[in-house]
């Protein structure tokens, strides 16, 4: 655990804003808003291509069907029709809980980072594809795809998929132009693996969000410039191209971590919060990438505010579907062309879609608790073994009050700073994430959070800052 040494000269009020704890964040190393959140966005993804795999609807003509039109491309349920906007909003989430991370517990190394991220997605990935051929082997007719679902299988399975294909996909190295797609949601997580393998490099900008955004900007033009479409990349058609789609969506990863900098968001008031969803509503109905970054933050900054829509990202079903969301991007795909295989012409088609989607989630889970939690223990143990930090109660021990950074750990003790007002305001006790009280030299537990120094000597946290 790392304390960071803010200026004293900033006024009171500011360090009242960024040094209360978040208003949504619980202490158990999550935030339920935001589990829910990915598993909403997760669920749009799978409702635009329940809605891709559906038989056109005939043309109604007139003033309906304008209307119908405009509605599916100029406002927020154009989702149905691209789908781009969830998967936008993942990369932002991802720069903001990453780095909240970072911030809380310093860098375990750039090797330990990496390694930890790649452990962390790829297992998972890899069980994607390879239950995607087992799908295939087992629910694929070429002659149902000739009788008319050829425009219904979400590009999956053009042809018989071999092993170098599977490895392809795998291994994220696949392209726009590859023949055989066993998992079309598989670009973004090319990106963002690249994108974050390096993230703990952004802790040299700590101090400086706005620089940070800046460069991120200047990385996504590069990537236009580069030769990657805005408002429509994928990949590329060669591996080489796929460089400069990574460095497009650079903004949208810098999006997030940009606003973990800020630090926590005072609370907002009720019309504050009703403006702040609206525009973000607004914002993905545009047909701009950007103006989805801008609109993810925002759903950031609202979730976490107390009011209904907090209450309502809180309930049991959608923090289910958060914790899963990450299997459930994953497995949608192949899994409901498999079942329009398994059962066309044996039930309508909106029963198909129906029972698919329940059949998805059953999928999600097992993929969950077979795979991601597995490999999430897996990753942890990984960054351990390779971190290069010092344990957490040390480094809170060596890095104090700036001028003071090997303090003595026995002899006059420090005082908590007092319950009330803003205390952080002087040296030594600075906005930081965390405060301490030394007695003794000894460390702290987990359990002596707030109050007094503890009598018999032990270190105490006098507060806390919410886990992510």
């Amino acid at each position: 655990m790392q304390i960071r040494t803010l200026s004293p000269a900033v006024p009171a009020t500011v360090w009242g804003v960024l040094a209360s704890p978040a208003p949504g964040s619980l202490t158990d190393g999550r935030v339920p808003e935001l589990d829910a959140m990915r598993g909403v966005a997760a669920g749009l993804v799978l409702l635009h291509h329940a809605y891709g795999m559906a038989p056109d609807v005939a043309s109604l003509g007139g003033t309906i069907d304008r209307l119908l039109h405009a509605l599916m491309h100029f406002s927020p349920l154009r989702v149905f029709e691209f789908g781009r906007g969830p998967v936008l909003f993942f990369f932002v989430l991802s720069g903001y809980v990453l780095t909240r991370g970072l911030l809380r517990h310093g860098s375990p190394g750039l090797l330990a980072f990496a390694a930890q991220r790649s452990v962390r997605l790829l297992p998972p990935v890899a069980a994607s594809v390879l239950l995607s051929v087992a799908l295939w082997f087992l629910a694929f007719d070429p002659l149902l795809r000739q009788g008319g679902l050829d425009a219904r299988t979400l590009g999956l399975w053009m042809q018989a998929p071999t092993l170098v294909d599977t490895l392809w996909e795998a291994t994220l190295l696949q392209t726009d132009t590859n023949p055989v797609v066993l998992n079309p949601v598989l670009w973004s997580l090319v990106h963002e693996w690249r994108l974050t393998l390096f993230l703990p490099l952004v802790l040299l900008l700590r101090r400086q969000p706005a620089l940070l955004l800046a460069l991120a900007s200047l990385a996504t033009a590069l990537g236009i410039l580069g030769g990657a479409e805005e408002n429509g990349v994928h990949l590329g058609p060669q591996l080489h191209s796929t460089v400069p789609a990574s460095l497009y969506f650079t903004l949208a990863v810098g999006s997030g971590v940009a606003l973990a900098m800020l630090g926590p968001i005072r609370p907002l008031g009720r019309w504050q919060r009703l403006a702040g969803l609206i525009a973000a509503v607004a914002l993905f109905g545009m047909g701009s990438d950007i103006a989805a970054y801008a609109g993810s933050a925002l759903l950031i900054v609202v979730a976490q505010q107390p009011g209904r829509l907090r209450r309502a990202l809180r309930r049991p079903a959608l923090v289910w579907l958060g914790r899963v969301s990450f299997s459930l991007y994953l497995v949608h795909a192949p899994v409901l062309v498999a079942w329009l295989f398994l059962l066309q012409g044996s039930l309508p088609f909106w029963a198909v879609l129906l029972s698919g989607i329940l059949v998805v989630l059953a999928c999600a889970a097992l993929l969950h608790w077979l795979v991601e939690v597995p490999s999430r223990r897996l990753a942890r143990q990984v960054e351990r073994r390779l971190a290069t930090r010092r344990p957490t109660d040390r480094a809170a021990l060596d890095r104090t009050d700036a001028g003071q950074a090997n303090p003595p750990r026995t002899g006059q003790p420090r005082t908590c700073p007092p319950r009330t007002g803003p205390p952080w305001t002087s040296p030594p006790w600075t906005s930081s994430d965390r405060f301490w009280a030394s007695e003794g030299g000894m460390p702290a537990t987990p359990g002596n959070k707030g109050g007094p120094a503890a009598p018999d000597g032990r270190l105490v946290r006098c507060r806390t800052v919410a886990e992510d």
